[in-house]
């Protein structure tokens, strides 16, 4: 449930209007806590817009609101906040205090309006037909957060990264990373920017940098040479995952992912 510790009270579609009282169509969820209670971030991305929304942008009206571009460069866009604690350019990570709940704006009460949007310019995403413009958030969190869960071999880049210092962090090499992901230049990578690592841990269950213990009962490497009794019952550090194997960066020669624990 992406939204738990939130009480619903206003779901995406069409609905009456409070205010005009006319069958409009809602252009996201209406979420509730307590008021001023902290509003974290749904997903990680750059944050676009922190602040009043001014009228004729696309987010006049909302109050207080906080609009962050994510990896599909969806606007997730965070409204009627009481007050926002981000500033723009900034990246946040899912889960970090954007704002507090608050009644700025066009609102009936406090609760968070939160509303996710196709595109992020021009006018921050802001169509006149809100139905083609924005998604259900419900129905685009659990398949983004599904897709997010599944991607254990794929790094976010944070702000202070290095290409360098990622290599070092997955134990491997720039070289490697720069063909795997086509980059051009290893000395520009930007916040936010997928890198995908080495291996296939998103497959196999296991992670590059994971602690595992090889079997008493294991023979032979995956390579075919014989394994010998000082490398099991230790523990070893995964360096790289593919399909049904695992290079140990301890001992750095293939094993079958059957015979570690």
């Amino acid at each position: 449930m992406p939204f738990k510790g939130y009480r619903i009270t206003s779901n995406y579609g069409y609905r009456i209007d409070p205010f005009s009282k006319k069958r409009t169509f809602h252009a996201g969820i209406d979420l509730v806590k307590s008021h001023r209670s902290p509003i974290e971030a749904f997903v990680d991305g750059e944050v676009v817009y922190a602040g009043m929304g001014r009228t004729g942008t696309g987010l006049g009206g909302y109050g207080n609101v906080v609009f962050i571009k994510d990896e599909n460069s969806y606007g997730h866009l965070y409204a009627h906040l009481d007050s926002v604690s981000v500033k723009k350019g900034q990246h946040v990570k899912k889960g970090q205090i954007i704002g507090k709940q608050g009644n700025t704006g066009k609102s009936t009460g406090s609760h968070l309006h939160y509303e996710i949007r196709k595109k992020t310019s021009p006018f921050y995403g802001w169509t006149a037909d809100k139905s083609k413009s924005t998604v259900n958030p419900t129905t685009y969190l659990k398949n983004f957060l599904s897709s997010e869960q599944k991607d254990d071999n794929v790094y976010v880049v944070k702000a202070g990264d290095t290409l360098s210092g990622i290599a070092n962090r997955f134990n491997t090499t720039v070289n490697e990373l720069v063909k795997l992901n086509n980059i051009s230049n290893p000395n520009l990578i930007r916040v936010g920017q997928k890198i995908k690592l080495p291996g296939g841990s998103a497959t196999s269950g296991y992670k590059i940098g994971q602690k595992v213990r090889i079997k008493q009962s294991a023979t032979k490497y995956a390579t075919g040479q014989t394994m010998p009794r000082w490398v099991k019952n230790r523990t070893h550090t995964i360096k790289q995952v593919q399909k049904d194997r695992v290079l140990l960066d301890e001992i750095t020669s293939w094993v079958f992912i059957k015979d570690i624990e």
